[in-house]
């Protein structure tokens, strides 16, 4: 770290004062790199690809998710913010639970059922709470299943994602999202 002339004010404080984007973080972050690896062990296949894009068409979601993600075939190449939230909290579920196996299935879902938690419209802290003790899990579980070389600086940083809802609020209040649309 170089010296800035911030560190001077009595007021900054260069890591409490350091905001952790739920979006690049748990989107562009851990469900891209989670997916990507399924695609490169090939835990997820190019048939698979096929068949879940068959699966996604067939789903009737509200208007208020957005379109539906119709690169799925090509491998999610160039998915958008909004496409791989769509892809995690809307989709997955669904058509990840006939093609990985019972193990990764329920780490996914570990995964997905976190991000469901804190990315709520109102969240109160005993779900953040609930939604970090199940996030230290899924990383325990991430490196067991694949190893420690796996864990890239977003599932480290998603652990702190709390302690920034616990000082700023829900994710609505200061994420990129708006940004990224």
């Amino acid at each position: 770290m170089r010296w800035t002339e911030l560190f001077r004010l009595d007021y900054f404080c260069p890591i409490q004062n350091h905001l952790i984007d739920p979006l690049h973080c748990l989107y562009l972050g851990i469900a891209k790199t989670m997916t990507k690896h399924y695609l490169k062990t090939e835990l997820v296949s190019k048939q698979h690809l096929d068949d879940i894009q068959v699966k996604m068409n067939e789903i009737r979601a509200p208007n208020t998710v957005g379109r539906i993600p119709q690169k799925i075939a090509s491998g999610f190449s160039s998915f958008t913010a909004d496409q791989w939230k769509n892809w995690t909290l809307v989709y997955s579920s669904s058509v990840l639970r006939d093609i990985l196996d019972k193990k990764h299935y329920r780490v996914w879902m570990m995964f997905v059922n976190v991000v469901r938690m804190l990315t709520k419209k109102i969240v109160c802290l005993t779900d953040i709470r609930q939604a970090d003790q199940l996030l230290v899990c899924f990383c325990k579980e991430v490196e067991k299943l694949y190893g420690a070389e796996f864990i890239k600086p977003n599932f480290h940083m998603a652990c702190h994602l709390v302690k920034v809802m616990e000082e700023y609020g829900p994710v609505y209040s200061f994420w990129c999202y708006s940004f990224e649309r």
